[in-house]
């Protein structure tokens, strides 16, 4: 019986998650899409080593497909990428060469859900329609299958060899990238790199829960413009966090209009999404200092009315907004290095440094 690898390279960070998953399911799933009576046997294994990017913000992978291949005693390599690519302002989900052995996918072009198994779906029919390189490869019929009957486009580009993409057109397909280049960022990160911004968001909104007119106000206000507040200032601080270090894409060529609108798009539900989970934490925080702190019939007395868990919350909710607002100021004191890196996938933000994006 033959034994033919596939190995799979992957981008640090959500990539590399998907191609754990994939060193199972793919090599079953091959197995069970391969023609009936093919005596092959399929192994999968799974690198560490990633390439580094060209100065066009590129991954040369069919360059040096042979090289991998032959180093690691691969019959098939593909690469597992988080940078969103594009063509003729298209998502592009996958370049493929049947004489490179090799295919190239943009992970976020999947979108933000079933990821492992979309892409295991996806692999299987690139590595199969690489391998019998017949003229319609990769065969746009088996991608749109594997990506649950998409819309997709095959791309033959002109002085490339045999290389061929997998490009994704329609506005949903551009929603779908959106939302998996907000994934491949994993939103969460940013909070360590904004440590000042949060301790100054701490401080103050403590001193809201120590301050008896704040207690009154936080009384007065009807729950809907505690909510109208908490927006404001979420709002307020992403903005101030995407203008101070320089998040914005601010490119004005025409070709790459859209890509620039879906970085922005990105970046801005990106932001707002630490902004908002630093907002949860510190609403928890300051929600349980306070019952700790202030005695209800204390409160009872300053408020003039019998208090509950609701006077609580509407507390620590108008402290959090404050607090949230005094984080603006802290985060001057974090590295705008730090917090660039923290808001992107790993290749979005040396794709960025490339580009210059982040040139004041």
């Amino acid at each position: 019986m033959q034994t033919l690898t596939v190995g799979v390279l992957a981008d640090a960070g959500l990539p590399e998650k998907v191609a754990r998953a994939l060193t199972e399911e793919l090599p079953q799933d091959l197995a069970g899409q391969a023609e009936a009576g093919s005596r092959v046997r399929w192994e999968v294994e799974v690198s560490q080593e990633t390439l580094p990017l060209t100065a066009e913000g590129d991954i040369p992978l069919m360059d040096r497909a042979g090289e991998l291949r032959e180093r690691y005693g691969w019959d098939y390599v593909v690469y597992l990428t988080d940078l969103p690519r594009s063509h003729d302002g298209d998502p592009m989900l996958c370049e493929a060469s049947a004489s490179a052995a090799a295919a190239l996918v943009s992970v976020p072009a999947l979108g933000a859900g079933r990821l492992a198994r979309r892409a295991c779906k996806l692999l299987t029919a690139l590595v199969l329609s690489v391998r019998d390189g017949t003229e319609d490869y990769p065969s746009t019929a088996a991608v749109s299958e594997a990506l649950g009957h998409q819309s997709v486009r095959r791309v033959d580009p002109a002085g490339e060899g045999d290389a061929s993409y997998i490009v994704l057109p329609g506005w949903l397909n551009r929603l779908r990238l959106l939302a998996g280049m907000v994934r491949s960022n994993r939103p969460g990160r940013l909070l360590p790199a904004l440590a000042s911004s949060v301790a100054a968001a701490a401080a103050t909104g403590a001193f809201g829960i120590f301050y008896a007119a704040i207690w009154n106000l936080s009384d007065a206000l009807h729950p809907g413009r505690l909510a109208m507040i908490s927006v404001v200032v979420t709002g307020a601080l992403t903005s101030w966090l995407i203008v101070h270090n320089s998040l914005w894409n601010r490119t004005r060529d025409a070709d790459v209009r859209w890509r620039a609108r879906v970085d922005n798009a990105s970046t801005i539900i990106t932001v707002w999404l630490s902004v908002a989970t630093m907002y949860v934490v510190l609403w928890s925080v300051l929600f349980v200092v306070g019952l700790a702190v202030i005695e209800a019939g204390y409160l009872q007395s300053q408020l003039g009315h019998p208090v509950n868990l609701l006077d609580y919350v509407h507390l620590s909710w108008l402290a959090a907004s404050l607090g949230t607002l005094a984080g603006a100021l802290g985060s001057n004191f974090d590295s705008d290095d730090a917090i660039r890196e923290a808001t992107y996938s790993r290749r979005e933000h040396q794709r960025r440094q490339l580009a210059h994006t982040y040139d004041d």
